[in-house]
């Protein structure tokens, strides 16, 4: 391997010489194949980057394992002053387990579910130099794939070092090299434009936000703070809901189409292959409505027969559910010609590869909240296709398994006005599943006269002068991220008063994000004035983290909350989900204070009634949780069922149960391991610290502790002081 690195060095040096070279580099990482194919379009792009400043050189090799990339890309960090790097063709995917608390919402079971489902395809791998991996296995069906376990001895937090994006074409719609080729002219010609950032355009489709307009409508301001050019009176975005027409997905196809667009964000859900653009397309007229009721009708029997019912029993339960529905409304439920018309109806609500192709997209720049979006271990994904279909786009976001709804996609989103990179903005912004796609060197002309700020200086003053003098919105967010990744000392105290005195949304959102790592109280006092924060974002948050918070002091908040936004269903849900985790009847006996004394509620008792709406399924969940971990009759196989579903619902009040089942040298080794694993998701609780030192003194005092319940007690340590500032 030594060999083979060396030679890899010896061509990056043949391709671009050392000297004069810039202040920070780039690597272009490729195959043997792709280069030999694309060598000359390769070239035009290397020459393009270096124009915009950065020494690009390129790196072709035949790459044969995840450590080799690292290994050389560490040794440009040290030597060459590496910012970031992209991978074009066919370069190694890294497939990460054990580091489901890196990502959003992703929880499969490594255990039960095969080893390519149950991975996180993560170039986390190769651009954050400090986490530590152990090899697992290569995939013994697809050869790129190669899995590691993140290490008990590694951060337990995303801090990347470089930038990373991929370049990787796909055989389905025409040669991979030609359609390679035809990227990087395209991505040269686009680049020479120095396109401004004023045209915008935003989706938000079925099932997004709860379908709430209140979660909805904030989104204008947060565009308005970060795009001043697309937001200036004489342009606005364009925001389109999934309601707000009868066909929707055609709108949209029209609207990626344009050529002036720059940046379209799409709030929806999807898969690798398809975007879920809207529900059923909305009915107009008695005729419509008749039929659209004929559909819903024979997929419900549809639905039936594929979990294991028999037709007899698909026709019963829909005539007990609808006593008056005739039965012509669904008997035809398996005739060819109604599945084929239902069939087309259901590809009405999405938008997928092929039509992505054919409609050739143009905006430059695509952001895709969804699930399985970016899945670049499959042949070809929905952010990949926008970039490779032969339009002008050029650069996407997508994430490569499923994603948190309540996901904040926007934040630092500012610095794209500012002429920043697209890596330089994901950088910071990085999940273990959140990649890009296509060219991260890209960058639009900025908005602004002032010089951007220096991305790379590590003096603390300098961003704190930033901070005071800022003129805008994303200045004040990149000035605090940059004084947290520097541990500046007094940064707990000026987020709590940068929360209180900031104009901007996005910026008070910064401050909620980075104070959950300090465990002095400002945390607490924050959450407590951010529920009731002008913008519904934050709102919606404060209120879910004080559930993870768990400390009784917030159940009044918490309940006033409630008296202020009932009339939110996103607010509600999230009051609702933070109700379960305080002790049984706390939030309830909180509720009944506050309503008695509000002047503004008169039936008290209906009142109280329409708040189990939101918080029954979220207490019951708590209570049996509660219950079943505490019943020495219950099988230690359902125990750790239940045991299991707290990385979902980290119940503060049940930690010490937990810990309990750690000590405990009578039960099962797994079980322990596991009770001490669901720790590390305690990371936002109250007692966190008392966890951290009891499990410190654990392994201090026991003896003979086996090695795998040992390392996840470790790892689980530093998950928690992760958030011990």
């Amino acid at each position: 391997m030594k060999r083979k690195i060396a030679g890899i060095a010896a061509l990056v040096l043949a391709v671009s010489p050392l000297a004069g070279q810039p202040r920070h580099s780039f690597a272009i990482i490729t195959d043997s194949e792709s280069f030999r194919h694309c060598g000359k379009e390769i070239e035009h792009y290397r020459e393009s980057i270096i124009r915009d400043g950065l020494d690009a050189f390129i790196a072709p090799g035949d790459w044969n394992t995840p450590e080799q990339v690292r290994d050389s890309l560490r040794h440009w960090y040290r030597t060459r002053q590496l910012e970031g790097t992209v991978f074009i063709g066919d370069i190694p995917i890294p497939m990460i387990q054990k580091a489901q608390h890196l990502t959003s919402a992703f929880k499969m079971d490594e255990e039960r579910f095969p080893r390519r489902e149950a991975s996180v395809p993560s170039d986390r791998f190769y651009d954050d130099f400090d986490l530590e991996f152990r090899f697992v296995g290569r995939d013994t069906a697809q050869a790129d794939l190669f899995y590691y376990d993140l290490s008990p001895f590694s951060p337990q937090s995303i801090s990347c070092d470089i930038y990373s994006a991929r370049i990787k074409p796909s055989s389905i719609h025409q040669d991979r090299y030609a359609e390679l080729a035809a990227y990087l002219r395209k991505l040269v010609r686009i680049k020479a434009q120095e396109n401004l950032l004023d045209e915008i355009s935003s989706h938000t489709g079925d099932g997004s936000f709860s379908n709430s307009l209140i979660a909805w409508k904030d989104e204008t301001i947060t565009l308005a703070e970060q795009f001043p050019d697309a937001s200036n009176g004489k342009k606005e975005p364009k925001f389109f809901l999934y309601a707000m027409h009868p066909d929707i997905k055609d709108l949209l196809l029209e609207e990626i189409r344009r050529p002036d667009l720059d940046l379209i964000l799409f709030h929806e859900h999807g898969l690798t292959d398809q975007q879920y653009v809207t529900g059923l397309p909305v009915a107009i007229g008695a005729d419509a409505c008749f039929e659209l009721g004929r559909y819903h009708a024979r997929s419900y029997v549809r639905n039936m027969l594929r979990f294991g019912h028999t037709l007899e029993e698909a026709y019963r339960s829909l005539q007990e559910r609808y006593p008056d529905l005739r039965p012509e409304w669904y008997t035809d439920a398996l005739d060819p010609a109604m599945v084929q018309k239902d069939s087309l109806l259901d590809s009405r609500t999405v938008i997928g590869l092929g039509e992505i192709q054919k409609t050739a997209p143009n905006v430059k720049m695509a952001i895709f909240d969804a699930c399985y979006n970016g899945d670049f271990r499959e042949e070809d994904w929905i952010a990949n296709r926008y970039i490779m279909a032969g339009g002008d786009c050029i650069v996407t976001i997508g994430n490569s398994v499923n994603v948190l709804q309540d996901k904040s996609s926007s934040d630092l989103m500012g610095m794209l006005s500012a002429g920043y990179r697209i890596g330089q903005w994901m950088q910071l912004t990085n999940l273990l599943e959140s990649h890009i796609f296509g060219d991260p060197t890209f960058h639009f002309k900025s908005s602004y006269s002032e010089e951007k700020p220096d991305f790379y200086n590590e003096d603390c003053s300098y961003w704190l002068d930033l901070l005071q003098k800022k003129e805008n919105c994303y200045t004040g967010s990149l000035a605090l991220h940059q004084l947290f990744r520097l541990d500046y000392e007094g940064l707990s105290s000026l987020l709590l008063e940068t929360y209180r005195t900031s104009p901007y949304y996005m910026e008070r959102l910064q401050c909620l994000h980075l104070l959950a790592h300090y465990n002095d109280g400002n945390y607490r006092s924050l959450l407590k004035e951010a529920a009731d924060d002008p913008y519904e974002f934050i709102r919606r948050k404060a209120l879910y983290f004080m559930g993870k918070d768990g400390s009784p002091e917030l159940t009044e908040d918490l309940a006033e909350a409630y008296l202020r936004d009932f009339n939110s269903k996103r607010i509600c849900f999230n009051i609702g989900f933070a109700a379960g985790h305080f002790p049984e009847g706390s939030f309830h006996e909180a509720l009944k204070k506050a309503v008695a004394e509000s002047p503004m509620v008169s039936d008290k008792a209906a009142f109280l009634e329409s708040v189990e709406t939101y918080c029954t399924n979220p207490l019951s969940m708590a209570v049996s949780t509660a219950r079943i971990l505490n019943d020495p009759e219950t099988s230690t196989s359902r125990k750790d069922l239940y045991l299991m579903g707290m990385r979902n619902n980290p119940y503060p009040f049940l930690a010490e149960r937990l810990i309990g089942i750690v000590l405990d040298e009578a039960e099962d080794t797994d079980f322990r391991t596991d009770a001490a694993h669901v720790l590390g998701w305690f990371v936002r609780s109250y007692n966190r610290t008392d966890i951290i030192r009891q499990l410190g003194l654990t392994l201090e005092q026991a003896e003979d502790l086996p090695e795998a319940l040992k390392e996840e007690i470790m790892k689980t340590i530093r998950c928690l002081e992760t958030y011990c500032r």
